[in-house]
């Protein structure tokens, strides 16, 4: 009967399995700390001699919250890095689990399998289907269909975390773990229909917040439609970085309510309209430029810039536009400029960083103009 041998390691030597968290998440350790508190006693953590965690992330997470400086461990050493993850699985096999963990689960064994199975290439009976049922088996997801699909709920989540969309990553999550595999499965095909307007929206508000925090760098102050200041980018309400009430700009009362319907406006300290700009990411872009041809209209004089933020693939459409006769009428080529959304994301940081002056914005801006000379 092999000895385990119990030792004593600073809790700070110690490190997390680069794969635990993607599979089982930031879990909550607040209960289990307050149970370590009371008994003054945790269960030895497994480590390798270099001290990464194979079993006990959430106990390490716990005492290290509580102040301990060392921590029980048994030491074990595996041969590869193979070993270590099929150790830190089965270290896991009696926990309890919610789907998502046991799917990302799954894809862990997934991929030990495929490395393991490289020896045994060819061999009948050890395909895709057979590893697929196997593996669901393994992590108890009934068949191999049902796990199927809840591989593609919790890639749909990943994907949706990757571009910022929180919001439909917890709804997927939400339904996969409280209601059931199928429910979810089937949430991913109302989410894609919906979904370009949802992107569509989501790029508005980000081009609204994003502006928003350029306006106040280079002028000041701004100014946001109140129909969009409830939208949160970056856990900022939109609403929080512009001017509560629209100033009396000393132009025609029709004017000032056309400004007022403009998606973000610029305002220098003596509430003087420095620019204006329309998002246009899916909405007909003639309605937005003509919203600016009306404030040209009323305001001749007008001597501040206007833009036009579309995505690349909407610039043709922009240039079609303000060819109209009616547009070429009010001069709106030397009036309105264009900015490609991909631009403004890549650069504005850079804006922010560096930029002193409206110029730092215009110098991103396109226009008829431009394109002749």
């Amino acid at each position: 009967m092999t000895n385990i041998q119990i030792k004593e390691r600073k809790v700070v030597e110690l490190h997390p399995h680069p794969k635990n968290d993607s599979i089982y998440g930031d879990e909550d350790i607040e209960q289990l700390a307050q149970d370590i508190k009371r008994s003054k006693w945790v269960k030895p953590l497994i480590v390798t001699p270099e001290g990464t965690i194979i079993s006990g992330h959430r106990r390490w997470k716990a005492v290290s919250s509580l102040g301990w400086t060392t921590v029980p461990v048994e030491e074990k050493e595996f041969t590869d890095e193979i070993a270590e993850l099929e150790a830190l699985l089965l270290e896991n096999a009696n926990r309890e689990k919610t789907i998502e963990q046991k799917c990302r689960e799954g894809l862990t064994w997934e991929a030990i399998e495929r490395t393991n199975s490289r020896q045994r290439q060819g061999i009948k009976g050890s395909g895709v289907g057979t590893t697929r049922d196997m593996v669901a088996k393994r992590v108890s997801l009934g068949s191999g269909i049902n796990y199927e699909k809840a591989s593609k709920v919790v890639s749909t989540i990943d994907e949706a975390l990757l571009v910022g969309n929180i919001a439909k990553a917890e709804a997927l999550r939400k339904t996969l773990n409280h209601k059931s595999v199928n429910a979810a499965f089937k949430m991913i095909s109302s989410i894609e229909n919906i979904s370009e307007t949802q992107h569509s929206e989501t790029q508005h508000t980000q081009m609204q917040w994003i502006l928003a925090k350029l306006g106040q760098k280079l002028c000041g102050s701004v100014w946001i439609a109140s129909n969009d200041r409830s939208r949160i980018w970056e856990k900022e309400k939109l609403g929080s970085l512009s001017m509560d009430s629209l100033p009396q700009l000393g132009i025609r009362n029709d004017a000032q309510k056309t400004v007022a319907l403009i998606d973000v406006v610029w305002l220098s300290g003596d509430n003087q309209i420095t620019a204006a700009f329309e998002i246009e990411c899916t909405t007909s872009i003639y309605s937005g430029l003509l919203r600016m041809a009306d404030l040209v209209a009323l305001v001749p004089n007008l001597n501040f810039p206007l833009y036009v933020v579309v995505p690349l693939s909407r610039v043709a459409k922009v240039k079609k536009e303000l060819s109209r006769p009616s547009f070429q009428t009010l001069k709106m080529n030397n009036k309105c400029n264009w900015i490609v959304l991909e631009d403004l994301v890549q650069e504005w940081e850079a804006i922010m960083k560096y930029g002193t002056e409206l110029d730092a914005i215009n110098r991103l801006s396109h226009s008829l103009n431009k394109i002749k000379n």
